[in-house]
């Protein structure tokens, strides 16, 4: 696994199209968050129970990757390699963050 994930950071720069795809999705959750805080829907109390639900998940997330990114030996001997690699690991955090944001605010909205 540590071979096909050395391999993929080796061949980033020819990778464009990941790096691209982790940004354009990375906006498009951050502006859906964005827009269901700031929409009708968003400022009533059921909206604000859904987006602390949805940000104390995000922030568990958050703190998980954190110690995970602090503490694999794997992943800091694959990213140290070059900056590209590692700030490809940070934008996939960022991913994984807001999307947990906004998945989160899709699936609580449809529950509560």
């Amino acid at each position: 696994m540590t071979e096909s994930l050395k391999s993929f950071f080796d061949n980033l720069p020819t990778n464009h199209w990941s790096s691209i795809l982790i940004a354009v999705l990375s906006v498009i959750f951050i502006v859906y968050s964005i827009y269901f805080y700031f929409s009708k829907e968003g400022k009533d109390e059921r909206g604000k129970k859904i987006i602390s639900t949805a940000s104390f998940i995000s922030f568990i997330i958050t703190v998980v990757l954190m110690s995970v990114l602090n503490n694999n030996a794997v992943i800091f001997d694959i990213i140290s390699k070059n900056e590209l690699s590692f700030n490809w690991i940070l934008n996939f955090f960022v991913l994984v963050i807001s999307g947990v944001e906004a998945i989160g605010i899709l699936i609580l909205r449809r529950i509560k």
